[in-house]
């Protein structure tokens, strides 16, 4: 062997002592912290391929971005089955939204839809809308308000005597379907292509087990009564006297008690389960997707939770806020859980509240606090606020011996517009009960193509969590540090 090929894989070599330490790769916080407390804020896993220098690296997640405020918010509800449409409630209002061909957009104010009536009903606290061929309709219980879809169409509030209240409405296959107000498992449909029509007989139990129907939705041209004990499915038949029949099989035991929880994506329905579980449907089964540790922050309350789901550059997301304002999002292309705020600190939910697609193009969302839309996009600011970007790795144990940490670097992508100036390193000792030290290590300038950070001399432990925080749009490798075992 020459002795430039040795020199050359001797440069090659690690460093000694350096060696490669776990890299979290999704949010999971135990709720004992010392076990793993694992945790992704605005930062989710993306795989790499084969050859890349590593399987797996962290990269920003989608930010939300100004697009037009529409009334005094917040956006409670939106719409987009029809296309070149938007239909939106905010506050108190229904607003269309019009993307015509050639460009453009049209906004108009269709008037006060009023507020639901919680009298009704504690679960009838929100509003839904459907809309077809022939008209929208928006359900805010006990009331529903139809408005054809061209531009100009007025709005009026259904009046048919033999229309008994909804808490709920779905369309499907010509009909609108709605649930019963109260604690029933009825259902009931308009006439054919004519939602200001009702016939006192077209209704039917979702019966199939104890329940108590709070909400329809359409997936995949079926009907699906979304009830606190199951779910049941329901096929158009065509039969005269009732056009709907339950299919075969079609019956989901897991009930939810967040009917805002359930979204449809990915060839699925997701909802968050009375157990605190979340699902998502396989055919007509129940899949598990949740972890312990995303379930013991769900578990606490899981009434009234929102929920809404979106793609985003080939992935899909399902995000659900807790009780607790923590906003969890279950990516399907990874399989794994992160985190997103809309906060300087991390502490405090997402804005999303809800979401749409105008004329299939630009993904818009809902203000939970105000009347403003956003789109989405790779940026710094999220919702305007230049929010932290911070993972906590998995803990090191030194065993029965304490180790010393000599050097901690971070592989990160530096350089551009967007480099964030600084990285803040900070450890726990205890367990992620409390953070002690930290270290402020440069990123360099916008100029600099520098593709680590480092700190030296980290002291000596028995257990430790190192976690970083930094902003703007970094894409982070891998994290490495020399450690050595002392004695115990």
């Amino acid at each position: 062997m020459s002795d430039a090929l040795t020199q050359l894989r001797s440069a090659l070599a690690p460093k000694p002592g350096m060696k490669r330490i776990p890299f979290p790769l999704e949010s999971y916080e135990h709720p004992s912290l010392p076990l793993v407390s694992k945790r992704l804020i605005n930062l989710m896993a993306e795989k790499a391929p084969d050859d890349a220098r590593v399987a797996a690296a962290l990269v920003p997640t989608p930010a939300l971005q100004d697009f037009q405020s529409i009334g005094a918010g917040p956006i409670l509800a939106m719409n987009d089955d029809m296309p070149g449409r938007v239909y939106v409630v905010s506050g108190t209002h229904f607003y269309r939204i019009s993307f015509p061909l050639g460009g453009g957009t049209t906004v108009e104010d269709l008037g006060d839809v009023g507020t639901a009536d919680t009298g009704t009903g504690s679960w009838n606290s929100f509003a839904t809308i459907a809309a077809g061929p022939t008209a929208v309709a928006v359900c805010v219980p006990p009331n529903v308000y139809i408005a054809g879809n061209d531009v100009g169409d007025p709005i009026g509030i259904v009046t048919d005597p033999a229309f008994p209240g909804a808490s709920s409405v779905a369309y499907v296959g010509g009909y609108f379907a709605f649930s019963a107000l109260g604690n029933t498992s009825e259902w009931f449909i308009s006439r054919l292509l004519d939602p200001t029509v009702f016939d006192a007989l077209d209704f039917a139990f979702s019966d199939a087990l104890p329940n108590v129907i709070r909400r329809v939705i359409s997936h995949r041209g079926q009907l699906w009564t979304i009830g606190e004990g199951g779910f049941q499915i329901w096929y158009q038949s065509g039969d005269a006297d009732f056009p709907f029949r339950p299919a075969a099989g079609g019956v989901i035991a897991q009930g939810t008690a967040s009917p805002m929880s359930v979204c449809r994506a990915d060839q699925s329905v997701w909802w968050l389960g009375l157990d605190g579980t979340v699902y998502r449907s396989e055919g007509y089964s129940a899949k598990r997707v949740s972890t312990h540790a995303v379930e013991a922050i769900l578990s606490a309350a899981v009434v009234g939770l929102y929920a809404l789901t979106h793609p985003f550059r080939g992935h899909w997301f399902y995000c659900v806020t807790s009780d607790g304002g923590r906003t969890l999002v279950y990516d399907v292309a990874t399989a794994v859980w992160h985190e997103r705020s809309s906060t300087t600190d991390g502490i405090g939910p997402w804005r999303a509240l809800s979401a749409a697609v105008d004329n299939n193009t630009v993904h818009l969302f809902g203000d939970r606090s105000s009347g403003m839309l956003f789109k989405i996009d790779r940026m710094a600011d999220d919702a305007g606020v230049i929010v932290i970007r911070q993972a906590t790795l998995p803990p090191l144990w030194g065993g029965t011996n304490r180790a010393f940490c000599a050097r901690a670097e971070i592989e990160m992508e530096a350089g551009g517009a967007d480099t964030p100036g600084a990285v803040l390193l900070e450890w726990s000792d205890d367990g992620s009960r409390t953070w002690g030290p930290s270290r402020t290590m440069s990123a360099g300038l916008a100029a600099d193509t520098r593709h680590r950070v480092y700190t030296t001399r980290l002291g000596s432990f028995r257990q430790r969590t190192f976690r970083f925080t930094t902003h703007g749009l970094t894409t982070f490798y891998a994290m490495d540090a020399d450690i050595t075992a002392g004695a115990s």
